[in-house]
Formats: structure tokens, C-alpha cells, sequence
């Protein structure tokens, strides 16, 4: 006997309600402004009896599959998933050993000399202030306090309608759960997004490279690329790969639906979200340029109102960008507001030749050493940059065009308008490149690829974690 939709959905209820039930009941009640509303619940016993109820309700109808059976069935078909075993110890063992390197780097190493310590903390003990990094104050600020505007400050000053709401909105309401503490909740949502969507990576490796072994040395490969030490932050770039991934995984398998509301999330997560659109748009044309090649035209295959409905899906990363814009529209005036305020982090345009002529120019007068020794992280920004750029050709080559300008359209815009400023962050999303390597590099040398990736990763989690300035 199938479940109904209803008994299912009363099923969600109930874990919810229990789950707030004790999170009020540990850590003390809350209220929260909700869509200009306010959700206010200071007992544990009341969403306790909405539990109760729903579950009676559910098993006094339907009493198939009670609900303690298919949370155990659940659980259990979670772990021993084939997924699971290949990406759950990739994902530990990388987002765990990121964490105990950021925590010994602190204690070992220290913070440098020039500023005292931290500029800023949320818990006294170092442990718990690890995620308290960079723009992590930020993220927290909109979780807390919602966006700010203020129209008398200068246009050069820093204001947090710079930063998509996805990820702080995401603080702040699942940490109604976690008891109140959105800094360790925003880590719990990255670390949680990015085992799903390195699943998500697993099934679409599979699908491109045919290989078990294959497809799993990509996953490690991107899970231990030197820059994605923020997926063990409360960064954005967890929930921003799974949104990427998971709109391009269901997007190629004609799951139109579920690739338009992650692509949605995936333009509310980061401002470059928005140029998914353009990848997902030549996946969802590249049926008519394949028949056109074929003459005379062959049909369609669908006809053509089914590549107009895929092009509308390949739009939803767009319409994320466009609903923020309204939405900081209504705040200040203006609906690209947003872009006028990266002028605060430096992000103005420069033009990509004066990216290449300033580093020219610096080494022919202070030679490479002296480039290495004193810009090291700019360096490892332009290794980053180099390596992503030089990996669009050979996966235009094997995995077709759509792939390629994903990679040309999330590098090369943030570069021209900001130089290499977060370039690990924005390059440490880019999975074709990922697959790329997995697809050419001989098994035998895989290990060794990982291993200095894994190295790298840990000298980046040593510089992000004593506030040097990787950003």
C-alpha cells in the first residue's frame, strides 16, 4: 500500500513540530519575523501537542507504514546507499581534517602580530569561534538583524545588501533548531549541502565518465582542491555547489521542476549564480544545434515548444537574481543597488589586460621570487585562476560547450571587476574542471594529485583559520 501525499506530509509535520519541541525545550523559546509577520513559540509543550496530534491523526486513518518504521527504513536506506559509502568518508575525512588543521593552526601558530588577535569574536573559547572568520560577520549580521540600508553613508562604504540571502536566511531559520547559535548552524548547512552535492557530483561523474573509480577520483579531487577549505565554513560555497550541481544534474536528466527551483536557490545563493543561465540555456539549445548540423534538419525531438520549455527552466538562476534585485529594490530604490556596493570590497572594473600587465610589470622588476615571497596568496589566486581557465578548452573538447562557459562565465567577469580578490571561492565550484582530471590523469597518479591537493588545502585552512587574509 502506497502512503497518501496527505499521511506523508502529516508525517513531516510531526518530525518537525518534535524537532522544535525539543530545541524550545534545550535552548529556551524564540520569535522570528516571518514574510512581515511574527512567529513566536516560548513553550515546548505546544508544538509538542501539534506533534502528538498529527501523528494520531496520521495512524488513527492510515496505520501502513507508521512512522518510527519508515524513519528507521530511511535511515538505513541512507546508509547503505552506494553513494553514501563512496562519498560519506571522502566528505569526513576532508571536512573533518580541514576543521582540525584550522583548530591547530590557532593554537600552534597563532594570529599574526600585527592585529592583536582576531578582530572579532562571537565565543571566548577557540574552538567554537573557529567559523567566526572574514565575511562569516556578515552572513551573521543578516541571519540576526536582516539587511540594513543606510543612503547617507558613502557608496564606497561596506553595507550587507552586497551578500544573497539564500545562505543567511537559511542561518537563520534552521538555527531555530540548533539552539540558537546561526555561527555553528551556518556550518552545519555547509557541510550538510556539500555531502549532497557531492552525491549530486558522484551520479553526474558516473554519468560522464562511465566509471566507478573514475567518477570518484573527481568527487576527491574537487573535495580536496586547495580552495575548498570553505566548505567547512559558514560560507556561502556549500550551498552555492549544491544549488549548481544539483540544477545541472536534474537539468540534464529532463527533470525540469526540481533544475528550476534549484536554479532559483542557486541565483539567491551568490551574485554569479545568475550566469548558470547561460550554461543551462546552451544545454537546453543543443539539441536544435546538433540536429542542425545533421542535413537535411532531422524533427525535433519533443518539437520545438519542448526546447522553449527547457529554456524557460535554464531562466530560474536568472529570476533569483531578479527577485533579490526587486527585493533591494523596495530597500533602497534601486535594483542593482547590490552591484554598487562591491565598490566597498574593491570590485571595480579594470579590464582583465591590467590584471596580466600589473603581475608583468611586478615580476620583470622584482623578479618571481620576490612575487612568490611577498604576494603568496595572490599567487595561489592566480594558480587557481590559470588552472580553471586552461581546463575550459579540454572540457569544451570532452564534455561539450555548455560546460566550458560555465567555467569562462563564473571566472572571467568577477576578475575584470576585481582583480583576483576570492578567486579560490569562486574557482572552487567549477566541477568540470574536476571531472576533466578525473578523466585524464592515469590511475596510477591519482593518489599523488590528491595528496597535494590535500597539502595545499591544508596550508589554505592554516592561512583562512589565523586570519590571514583568504577571503
Amino acid at each position: 500500500m502506497k502512503l497518501p501525499k496527505w499521511a506523508a506530509a502529516l508525517d513531516v509535520l510531526a518530525v518537525v513540530m518534535a524537532t522544535i519541541a525539543l530545541s524550545v525545550f534545550l535552548g529556551g523559546g524564540f520569535r522570528l519575523a516571518v514574510f512581515g509577520g511574527r512567529l513566536s513559540v516560548t513553550d515546548w509543550w505546544r508544538p509538542a501537542l501539534w506533534s502528538v496530534l498529527a501523528i494520531a491523526l496520521r495512524h488513527a486513518v492510515v496505520r501502513a507504514h507508521p512512522l518510527p518504521q519508515r524513519v528507521l527504513h530511511a535511515i538505513v536506506t541512507w546508509w547503505k546507499s552506494p553513494d553514501t559509502k563512496a562519498v560519506l568518508p571522502i566528505h569526513l575525512a576532508t571536512r573533518a581534517g580541514v576543521l582540525a588543521i584550522g583548530f591547530l593552526a590557532v593554537i600552534l601558530v597563532g594570529y599574526p602580530a600585527s592585529t592583536g588577535g582576531p578582530p572579532w569574536r562571537v565565543y571566548s573559547n577557540d574552538f567554537l569561534d573557529l567559523p567566526a572568520r572574514w565575511d562569516t560577520g556578515w552572513y551573521l549580521g543578516i541571519a540576526s538583524e536582516g539587511y540594513q540600508w543606510n543612503r547617507q553613508l558613502p557608496a564606497d562604504y561596506p553595507q550587507n545588501i552586497a551578500f544573497f540571502p539564500a545562505f543567511p536566511m537559511a542561518m537563520r531559520y534552521a538555527s531555530i533548531v540548533f539552539g540558537r547559535q546561526p555561527l555553528w548552524t551556518g556550518v552545519a548547512i555547509s557541510l550538510v549541502a556539500f555531502f549532497i552535492g557531492l552525491v549530486y557530483f558522484l551520479r553526474l561523474a558516473r554519468d560522464h565518465l562511465g566509471n566507478d573509480d573514475a567518477a570518484a577520483t573527481a568527487v576527491t579531487l574537487l573535495a580536496t582542491y586547495p580552495f575548498a577549505v570553505f566548505y567547512s565554513a559558514a560560507y556561502t560555497e556549500g550551498l552555492f555547489f549544491l544549488t549548481l550541481i544539483a540544477a545541472v544534474y536534474h537539468f540534464r536528466h529532463d527533470h525540469l521542476w526540481r533544475a528550476s527551483a534549484w536554479g532559483l536557490a542557486c541565483g539567491l545563493t551568490r551574485p554569479n549564480g545568475c550566469f548558470l543561465s547561460v550554461a543551462l540555456g546552451l544545454m537546453a539549445v543543443s539539441p536544435v544545434w546538433e540536429a542542425w548540423r545533421r542535413r537535411p534538419m532531422p524533427p525535433l525531438d519533443g518539437g520545438w515548444a519542448r526546447v522553449a520549455v527547457r529554456l524557460l527552466s535554464a531562466s530560474a538562476p536568472g529570476l533569483g537574481m531578479l527577485s533579490y534585485s526587486a527585493f533591494i529594490y523596495r530597500l533602497t530604490g534601486n535594483p542593482l543597488q547590490w552591484t554598487s556596493q562591491n565598490l566597498a570590497w574593491g570590485r571595480v572594473y579594470r579590464g582583465l589586460d591590467t590584471l596580466v600587465t600589473d603581475r608583468i610589470d611586478f615580476i620583470a622588476d622584482n623578479g618571481f621570487y620576490s612575487y612568490a615571497s611577498t604576494q603568496t596568496i595572490d599567487l595561489f589566486y592566480l594558480l587557481a585562476v590559470l588552472f580553471m581557465l586552461g581546463a575550459a578548452w579540454p572540457v569544451y573538447r570532452r564534455f561539450g560547450l555548455a560546460y566550458a562557459v560555465l567555467i569562462l562565465v563564473t571566472v572571467l567577469p568577477p576578475i575584470a571587476v576585481g582583480g583576483l580578490l576570492s578567486m579560490g571561492r569562486v574557482t572552487s565550484v567549477l566541477f568540470p574542471a574536476f571531472l576533466w582530471m578525473a578523466a585524464v590523469v592515469p590511475a596510477r597518479h591519482r593518489a599523488a594529485w590528491v595528496a597535494v591537493f590535500a597539502c595545499l588545502q591544508g596550508f589554505v585552512a592554516v592561512m583562512f583559520f589565523t586570519w590571514r587574509p583568504i577571503f
